[in-house]
């Protein structure tokens, strides 16, 4: 086979450039040339650049404007004789297939990664998976239900869930004196930060305020509006905001539940990381999260917006310390079990087969 080409938007962080990374040393890991391409070469943050550097996967970012990246994609494919190009979120997905028009013997894999889009995007995404790319490489069930009622061709689609490397689990003590909440989240509005902080305002209004903290993590456009409703629900000594820090796993390791609000999902790479540090969840029924989350076995699921089931729940797992030890537990053995690079990295090397097979 020729080189596969790995093709994001940005490097930044975030859950598809996780997954494109992840992607990339595994598939390298099992013998198939990989090279990452980044249509924003500008933008990549430090970390990802230390990750290709340190398992030597082969980059290349683009630069200049639209027109000369395309002009330089081109290259790439032609140059490196490209066989398969594996894309992420809506931009590339859209070069991917344009290119395909250019180069007939290339196979395109697109990729989507959430279960609502604006009208444009969606417009974009169903042209691009119906008419020019081979596959599209849904990371959840639920998209997938929900785009092939609106019109997507459904035979085009394969689902194959986030992976996540999984250490040994080992749980620090944090904060022994009370019970120290999460949320790990871009800080945009999808992820409804004022349902979180209201359950949270609401549940030391009605337990003791000096038991419980709230970490809230991340970064985006709705940082401001964030820390002035804390400010609002006079919150300033029990949320601390930590603004794009570099050791989310260290701090998901001294906390004792994770939270999520978000209105609506994909598979989320942040409810995961929790599990991989043996965490309770308690989680909005939205997206795969069912898929993550099982009740009473590993945390909760809740309805969008729903302030009097959150604070329910997390007065129940702050009031039974071995039942919040079991779900972490718990969680730890879902991810290991059924979410691992492996696991992943099989299901990609097994679409390639099929599309080979099938003469797709």
């Amino acid at each position: 086979m020729n080189p596969i080409l790995i093709f994001c938007k940005t490097l930044t962080k975030g859950g598809a450039e996780k997954q494109a990374l992840i992607l990339s040393k595994q598939l390298a890991d099992k013998g198939k040339e990989i090279i990452l391409v980044n249509w924003s070469g500008d933008k990549i943050d430090k970390s990802n650049s230390d990750y290709i550097q340190d398992n030597a996967i082969r980059y290349i970012g683009l630069f200049g404007n639209i027109i000369m990246k395309f002009i330089h994609f081109q290259k790439v494919i032609k140059n490196e004789k490209i066989s398969i190009i594996i894309s992420y979120l809506t931009l590339p997905n859209c070069v991917a297939g344009i290119s395909k028009l250019f180069n007939r013997k290339l196979k395109t894999i697109g990729g989507i990664r959430t279960e609502k889009f604006p009208f444009y995007k969606f417009l974009s995404e169903k042209i691009v998976h119906n008419y020019l790319n081979d596959v599209t490489v849904f990371n959840n069930y639920s998209a997938k239900i929900k785009f092939t009622k609106m019109g997507f061709n459904p035979r085009k689609i394969c689902v194959i869930h986030n992976a996540i490397s999984v250490p040994e689990l080992y749980k620090s003590n944090g904060n022994k004196n009370g019970i120290n909440i999460i949320t790990v989240a871009r800080f945009v509005r999808s992820k409804d930060f004022p349902t979180a902080l209201n359950s949270f305002k609401l549940l030391i209004e009605k337990n003791r305020v000096d038991r419980f903290k709230y970490y809230v993590v991340g970064y985006g456009p709705m940082e401001n509006e964030i820390k002035l409703l804390v400010r609002q629900l006079n919150l300033n000594e029990e949320v601390e905001i930590l603004i794009n820090p570099p050791n989310i796993y260290d701090i998901l390791k001294t906390c004792d539940i994770y939270l999520s609000t978000s209105l609506f999902e994909g598979l989320s790479n942040s409810i995961m990381e929790a599990m991989v540090a043996g965490l309770p969840v308690i989680a909005t029924e939205v997206g795969d999260n069912g898929y993550l989350i099982k009740n009473r076995y590993n945390g909760f699921l809740v309805p969008c917006r729903d302030v009097n089931s959150i604070v329910e729940k997390l007065e129940y797992l702050a009031n039974f310390d071995n039942t919040r030890k079991e779900f972490g537990n718990n969680s730890y053995r879902i991810i290991k079990n059924e979410f691992s690079v492996e696991k992943m990295t099989e299901n990609y090397l097994k679409l390639f087969s099929d599309m080979s097979l099938s003469g797709n």
